[in-house]
Order: C-alpha cells, then structure tokens, then sequence
C-alpha cells in the first residue's frame, strides 16, 4: 500500500510534505505510511486517494499485495538484487535499454528451448 501512496504521489507531482499538509499530518508520517513502518487509518487513505485521483481499490486491492509478494520474491535472488542495484543509479535512457537488452536475451533463450525441445521430440532416441 505503502509503494502505491508513493507512487500516484509522485504522479501528480506532489512532494510528501505537500501531500501530508493536504492530509494533516506531517512529512515523517507520511513517509512512514509509505515505507509500510506505520499503518494508515481508512479516513487518511480516502483523503489521499481523493487529493491523488485514484479509487480506493488502488491502495488496498490484489494489485497492490501482489506488487509487494513480487518485490519480495524478486529480492530474495541475490542476483537480481545485484541487477537492481547496479541499474538503480542509470539515467532513465539506459534503464530503459538494459530492460530491451533483457527482454532481447529473454528471447533469445526461449527460442533456443523450444528450438532443442523441437528436435528432442523429432528425435529417434525417443
């Protein structure tokens, strides 16, 4: 819930200490609510999704909880993590040509599967 606040804040160009003024409480806790430390009463999450456009069902529907399981399972792979990490600090420009190259590999990978699945199935060995 915490990574959707922060999300469709920033979509709309508001500061969290901007946003925590329209929702009267401080910067600290709204960063709080952000980060997951701290949790968020419905009034103060319907002020939110009111000041940020969004509907309810944004902050507390199955898209979020599967949004955090996915973040979780994805820093549990050290490898990933260390993609993450080392991506974090590229321009947007280049983030954006390391995901086409993976995607690109992706593929690649893929097709040679199914390229030896294909002649495993045609093969006499079988």
């Amino acid at each position: 819930m915490g990574r959707r606040i922060h999300q469709a804040r920033e979509q709309v160009g508001l500061s969290q200490a901007e946003l925590a003024d329209k929702i009267g409480c401080t910067q600290s806790a709204l960063s709080n609510y952000e980060l997951g430390k701290r949790r968020i009463h419905l009034a103060n999450l319907e002020q939110i999704a009111y000041i940020l456009k969004k509907p309810l069902s944004y902050f507390i529907g199955p898209t979020a909880y599967s949004y955090s399981q996915d973040q979780a399972l994805l820093l549990e792979d050290p490898r990933l993590r260390e993609i993450l990490f080392q991506a974090a600090d590229l321009p947007a420009g280049d983030k954006e040509r390391v995901l086409e190259y993976i995607k690109w590999r992706k593929s690649i990978i893929l097709s040679e599967i199914i390229t030896t699945a294909e002649v495993w199935e045609r093969s006499t060995f079988l």
